[in-house]
């Protein structure tokens, strides 16, 4: 007999705001707009979670 197991994972989980940007996807460096280097303009950064999560998704696609 097989179980099935499901699991939910919310975004929160994988994801957070960046902390340099603000989540703006750009900071402001000598009156200049430019791309935040840290989420690389995405205004978001990964958690371990998503790390591994995405890790797995590109290895096993």
């Amino acid at each position: 007999m097989v179980k099935k197991v499901s699991v939910i994972i919310s975004t929160d989980d994988l994801e957070h705001t960046c902390p340099n940007c603000n989540g703006q996807k750009y900071i402001i460096v000598n009156d200049k707009q430019e791309s935040c280097s840290k989420c690389d303009g995405k205004g978001v950064i990964l958690t371990a979670l998503g790390q591994t999560l995405l890790h797995f998704i590109k290895k096993h696609l």
